[in-house]
């Protein structure tokens, strides 16, 4: 690889050149070599290379219909890390496929195995919250009623945002098809607590309660509210979402 001279610098190819600029810096280096197409479709030596990108398609392909799925959940919050550490969840829970051939294993089977189901249990949609981890910690979910019951839970414990009136708790349940990606979500009416509440509890059920047809995620998500003479408005700080059971 060599340095591009002069005044001014080109990119593209000539003759058997290829041309380039990084960083302002001109380069020029042999045309060739590395990974092609048709090598990667044909080549018996690619195979590994093909196996991994056929997964990672999939993987991919998950995870998009898993953001959407939860998009009522998480379309406000702000976590630029959010799609690489799913996909990086996909990529672990595939690897728990041991029945089906390297290049063709799923999510859905890795997600059979008790590991599958306590990676996507654990596994932490927002960053770690204080408030998140106190109504984990004085919740209990039943999935028979579907309903969330919160008990000796203190709002005036957590710094509200300088103009807000409440914290909205909400529930969902998110019923997914890793196989087919079909999916379906329900929620239920946001608790509002006032922002200097002292100990309460409370229950949240979903408005439809139906046994999940597949898998069964439980989802607890809290935003801060402003509310005005009855009228709601949303704050776009300290919101979290968390997945509290699997099933």
């Amino acid at each position: 690889m060599a340095r591009q001279k002069g005044i001014f610098k080109i990119t593209g190819t000539i003759g058997d050149i290829n041309f380039y600029i990084t960083k302002g810096v001109g380069y020029a280096r042999k045309a060739g070599g590395g990974f092609n197409g048709h090598a990667i479709r044909t080549q018996a030596s690619m195979q590994r290379v093909r196996e991994n990108a056929s997964e990672f398609g999939h993987c991919s392909t998950v995870k998009k219909q898993f953001r959407l799925a939860l998009l009522p959940f998480m379309s406000a919050v702000q976590d630029k890390k959010f799609h690489s550490r799913l996909m990086q969840l996909f990529l672990q829970l595939k690897t728990l496929d041991t029945v089906s051939e390297r290049g063709n294993r799923r999510v859905y089977r890795g997600l059979q195995t008790a590991k599958g189901k306590h990676l996507l249990r654990r596994f932490e949609l927002t960053p770690p919250s204080a408030i998140l981890d106190a109504l984990y910690r004085n919740a209990f979910f039943d999935w028979d009623t579907q309903t969330l019951h919160i008990a000796n839970f203190n709002t005036s414990h957590f710094k509200a945002p300088l103009t807000a009136t409440h914290l909205g708790i909400t529930l969902g349940i998110l019923d997914f098809n890793f196989d087919t990606l079909q999916y379906s979500l329900v929620v239920s009416p946001t608790a509002f607590l006032d922002v200097d509440t002292e100990t309460t509890s409370f229950d949240l059920t979903p408005e439809v309660v139906e046994p999940p047809s597949y898998r069964g995620i439980a989802v607890l998500g809290f935003s801060y509210y402003e509310i005005i003479a009855n009228e709601v408005y949303g704050l776009e700080t300290l919101r979290g979402v968390r997945i509290i059971d699997v099933i």
